[in-house]
């Protein structure tokens, strides 16, 4: 297989699999309408703020603890994401009506999912398993968030956090806050390898986020919409750091993909 499909295989497939589990979500669990859907409504003052407060706070906590704390703040989100994934089944249908035969597998897959989460975190998972546990885990945790907030908070919030995600890189701020060891050790354990390019968990989570809370705000047409221009600002991105030492990974693929919903606010 072409090594550039098998990463737009990889890349995409979690995107599409967040809009399908968002819409089946969205079909048996009404959000209220968010009200008043327009951009001076959109307040970046919040989100910039709890961007700030949780890098710094995951700094602290992987300078002071360096291998053991990356991988205990990533086996964490492989967790929240298997829980997602139960919030989700439960999110998609009303009270007592979640049929049998997705109930049955529901047990046994949670509980396989906490097991290699504990695994992950011992480093006694392999390679591929892990890879399957943290893109299924990750994918999960960004289609709930963006089914759950309103469309106008996920774009302020993933804004935020993408100029935040470009003064950090730019400034090299990660390698010098942290020591070399740790440094090495959250950028190997943060990060899923494709083909060519590898790519950051809260890179993914904010691919699935946004592509969610697009298709829940806006509807299918305008997520799908959303999705494309997200992959290729991602493989805009990937191009781009073949030339570059270092570049942000979420301004281009979050500026393109907030594009269609900012069209739709403004237009409407």
């Amino acid at each position: 297989m072409d090594r550039r499909l098998r990463d737009a295989i990889l890349l995409g497939g979690p995107i599409l699999a967040s809009l399908i589990i968002a819409q089946i979500t969205l079909s048996g669990f009404s959000p209220a309408k968010f009200s008043g859907y327009s951009i001076s409504n959109i307040d970046l003052l919040t989100p910039g703020f709890i961007c700030v407060l949780v890098i710094f706070g995951l700094f602290y906590v992987f300078r002071r603890r360096g291998e053991q704390a990356v991988r205990f703040v990533v086996a964490g989100i492989t967790v929240v994401g298997v829980v997602s994934g139960v919030v989700l089944l439960q999110l998609s249908f009303t009270p007592g009506t979640l049929p049998v035969v997705l109930y049955l597998p529901a047990a046994p897959l949670t509980y396989l999912g906490l097991y290699w989460s504990f695994r992950s975190y011992t480093g006694s998972l392999s390679p591929r398993k892990t890879f399957t546990l943290t893109v299924v885990s990750v994918t999960l945790l960004g289609t709930l968030i963006g089914v759950l907030f309103p469309l106008s908070f996920t774009i302020a919030f993933l804004i935020s956090l993408s100029i935040l995600d470009a003064l950090i890189v730019e400034s090299n701020f990660l390698r010098r806050a942290l020591n070399l060891a740790s440094f090495d050790n959250v950028i190997s354990a943060t990060t899923i390898p494709l083909a060519d390019f590898e790519i950051g968990l809260g890179d993914l989570l904010v691919y699935s986020m946004l592509s969610a809370g697009s298709l829940r705000g806006m509807g299918i047409y305008i997520g799908a919409i959303t999705a494309i221009f997200i992959i290729a600002g991602a493989f805009g991105t990937f191009r781009i750091t073949r030339s570059r030492l270092r570049f942000p990974g979420l301004p281009i693929p979050v500026g393109l993909g907030v594009v269609p919903s900012i069209m739709v606010l403004m237009i409407g």
